[in-house]
Order: C-alpha cells, then structure tokens, then sequence
C-alpha cells in the first residue's frame, strides 16, 4: 500500500512540475492519470488488510443461490497466505417459512400462469409456466393430463374444435420442502376473424374441387356463401420497385446535400472575395489614421457586430472570421495564432496572404505596413473588376436562350398570320 502511495505522490509532483509551458497537456494528463491509478491501488490494497479480520460472511437470501469467495488463510507456520475457495451458501428457511412460501407461490401461479388469457375456463393462447416463483426461492415443474391439446411449455398442440378440460399438476419445490398443486383449465376455439372464416370456407372449396378424380382442369369457385368471387393473378412485384424506389431516394438526396453543401462553399468564397477589397481597405484606412493591427481589427469587427445586430447588413463570412479571431484574442490567444488560425479558416489565398502580412507585421513592426496594405488593397479591386466582368459575360450567356426563345415567338406571331392571309 506505501508504495503505491508513494507512486502516486511522485506522479503528482510530476503533474505539478509540467506546467503548460513547459510539457504538453498529454504528458501532464498522463502524470495525473497514472496517480489515480496508484491512489486507487492503494485504497483497495487498504480496503483489503482492513478486511482480513472480518469473519462473518453475509449470505444470500432464499432463491438466489450460494455464492463463492476467494481468500488468503494464514494459520500454522509453514502456510502463508493461502488460497482457498469458501462457498457459502443461501438462507435456509424454518419449515413454516416454507410453508408459507410454498402457499405464496401457490396464489401467485394462478395470477401469472393466465398469460393473456381472459381466464383459466377460456384458453385460447399459451399459458405462462414460469419455472421459479417467490423470486426464485420456489422452484416449479409441470404436467398435463392431455399433451394432445397442450405442449409441455404451455403452448397449444393444436387448436381445439371444441372446448377440452385438461388436469395441470404443478410441483412446487422450496429447499427441503415440496408439494403437489392440482388445477384444471379448459382450452376452447378462438373467435376468428372475418378474414380466417373466408380463407377456411374457400381453402374447403378448392380441396373438394381437387378431390375430382379424372379432372383435368381444377374451376375456380364463382361463389361463396351466396357472394360472387372474382380472381385475377397478382402478378406485380411491387417489393423490388419499392426497394429501388427507396434507395433512389436515398441516394439522391445524399447526393442533394452534397450540391447543396457544394454551392454553399461556393457562395461563401465568392462573397469572402467580393469583402476582400472592403476588409483590407478599412485596415489601410485605420492605420494611417494612426491605430495599430489589433485596434483597428477590433474596430471592424465590432462596427460589423453592431450592425449586424440592428439588421443593417446580413451575414458576412469573412467579417464572421474577423470577429472570430476578435474573440480568440479575447480569449487569451496570442495575436500570431490568432491571425494564423483566421487565414487556416478562411481557407482562401487571398486570406492567407493577409494573415501572412499580419504575422510578419507583429513580429518586425507596422514599418511599411500601410504601403502593403494599399498595394494589396488595389490589386484586390483590380481583382473585384475581372471577377465582375466575368459574371456579366455569365450572365450575358445564361439570357440567350430565353432571348433566343423570345425571338423565335416574336418570328411566329410576325410570319403565322402573314402565311394564313396568303393562303386566303
């Protein structure tokens, strides 16, 4: 026990020495999880020399059976610490606790052995033999006077034309006591449904139509108890068009959420770009007014909040981002990862180039800063002006189909009534 102690202050120490800054978390997580693991050996090793001198074993109550325990015995002094197996065994019971248990059990076999039967006079489904019964401290065996109608386990043989007594004889067993208990119960024919009498009656039909010697055609019947009967051949195999069905559908809405997922991106990085211009405009703007990277940062994201809040301007990703790293900052997080972890997110070139120029700004001073900046901002406008004249030309192309349409109907409301005047 005092060297698991020992291990566990030892490892605590260790926890304690590896600060964040000087090992990883994982090292220091292993540390104090070693200690538990020792503190925990130590309390089971105690748990254990406290209980060597505890002589009195508790034993089960009646029905759930004897138990097993392993032990180390010391007595005489050539055995140390020896292995032995006690079994122990469960409750006995006086005879009149058996007695009474036995009549317990007795009261409590008629309420279960029912089953989801309305009562032992209408049987018509299988009756509930449990083979134990006071939580376990009687044990139950069965016997019927009729295994034509019932089975062993209590379900029906076959099902009675007409109502059939048969004699159960129970054995009830409680240690050392036992005794007979002797029931009847009646099985009857269940009430069938409209469904089941049709099918009876018509399965009738169709045998006695198979029991024509030298037939050789089997006629359908054309009417059943004063009824006409029509037949047609199921032919359709609407299982594997439902199958087919269902995974189309699966498969196509998988690949929905894919597009979906898809366009989403795009539209996020098409908008990122399209702020690109704005974002490193502002910081530009800030700087030269005389603030550094982090207050001006601050200044637009916090301006962005505020309007986004008053419902002057929807959701912007790219400002999303700025606030992000805002509150990373906020947070504790370091300026260099905080920007760092803004181009990692924005996942675009444009971004990475930005974050690269605020790392290296923090790291050598804001010496040139502005100048790259507004370098940065006109090649970004420049950049805005090809992206705008490109979704023009897209545009241009998505409208000449329905121009082409428009003119083709222009051309037939001209030419139609000319043609018909000429042929007047």
């Amino acid at each position: 026990m005092y060297w698991y102690a020992a291990g566990a202050v030892i490892c605590l120490v260790f926890a304690w020495y590896f600060k964040p800054k000087t090992a990883t978390s994982s090292l220091r997580l292993l540390t104090l999880i070693m200690a538990s693991g020792f503190l925990l050996a130590a309390l089971q090793e105690g748990m254990a020399k406290t209980e060597e001198k505890k002589y009195q074993l508790a034993r089960n109550e009646p029905g759930q059976g004897s138990q097993e325990r392993e032990f180390l015995v010391n007595g005489w002094e050539e055995i140390k610490d020896y292995p032995f197996t006690v079994e122990i065994a469960e409750k006995k019971l006086t005879k009149k606790q058996r007695k009474q248990c036995l009549d317990q059990a007795k009261k409590e076999l008629d309420q279960v052995i029912i089953g989801e039967n309305i009562s032992l006079d209408q049987v018509t489904k299988p009756l509930f033999l449990p083979e134990y019964l006071q939580d376990g401290a009687v044990e139950v065996s069965y016997s019927f006077s009729d295994y034509e109608v019932f089975r062993p386990d209590g379900s029906l043989e076959q099902e009675p034309k007409e109502p059939v007594l048969a004699e159960i004889t129970a054995e009830l067993s409680c240690q050392e006591e036992s005794c007979l208990y002797q029931f009847y119960v009646r099985a009857v024919p269940r009430e069938k449904s409209a469904q089941e009498l049709f099918e009876e009656k018509l399965k009738a039909l169709i045998e006695k139509e198979n029991q024509r010697e030298s037939a050789i055609f089997v006629e359908l019947p054309e009417e059943l108890d004063g009824k006409t009967l029509t037949w047609k051949e199921d032919k359709e195999k609407t299982g594997v068009v439902i199958v087919f069905m269902a995974t189309a559908l699966g498969v196509g809405m998988i690949l929905r959420e894919k597009e979906n997922q898809k366009r989403k991106e795009a539209e996020r990085k098409k908008q990122m770009l399209f702020d690109y211009a704005g974002i490193v405009g502002k910081l530009s703007l800030l700087l030269g007014a005389g603030m550094n990277i982090s207050h001006a940062w601050e200044k637009i994201a916090l301006s962005y909040r505020r309007q986004r809040e008053s419902g002057e301007i929807g959701c912007r990703f790219a400002y999303e981002e700025m606030l992000g790293t805002f509150y990373e900052m906020q947070d504790g997080i370091g300026e260099l990862q905080a920007y760092e972890n803004f181009g990692k997110r924005c996942q675009l070139g444009a971004y990475r180039k930005l974050s690269s120029m605020l790392v290296q700004n923090v790291r050598k001073g804001a010496k040139g800063m502005q100048k790259l900046l507004e370098e940065e901002e006109w090649e970004a406008y420049e950049q805005r002006k090809s992206w705008a004249k490109r979704a023009g030309e897209e545009a241009g192309t998505k409208l000449l189909l329905p121009m082409g349409i428009m003119l083709v109907i222009v051309l037939a409301i001209l030419m139609i009534p000319a043609g018909m005047s000429l042929n007047l």
